[in-house]
């Protein structure tokens, strides 16, 4: 779990005035964004962006292989399980 503290914050407009700065130091770990003392976003190294998106996308797969393997067994249209993985993230699409 990621925890943040006083030095993972930064302003939009110390962001705007020493980016160089704040890309380095998010090399370390991922910096908030303040707006308006609003948290507006988070600045990540393009490595820790790159582990996320792999990790997401692992997550939809492992969704989508437990929605396929919980469909009936039964295949009175002789599919195979590629045409029935299609079909199945098909419906999540329609679902959304």
């Amino acid at each position: 779990m990621l925890s943040f503290d006083l030095d993972s914050l930064v302003s939009a407009t110390a962001l705007s005035r020493s980016l160089g700065k704040y890309l380095a130091k998010c090399k370390e770990k991922p910096l908030l964004i303040l707006r308006n003392n609003e948290v507006e976003g988070v600045l990540l190294s393009a490595e820790a962006y790159r582990e996320l998106l792999e990790s997401y996308e692992l997550v939809q797969d492992i969704r989508l292989a437990r929605e396929t393997f919980e469909q009936p067994t039964d295949n009175p249209e002789d599919k195979d399980v590629f045409e029935i993985m299609r079909e199945v993230e098909e419906q999540g699409r329609v679902q959304r």
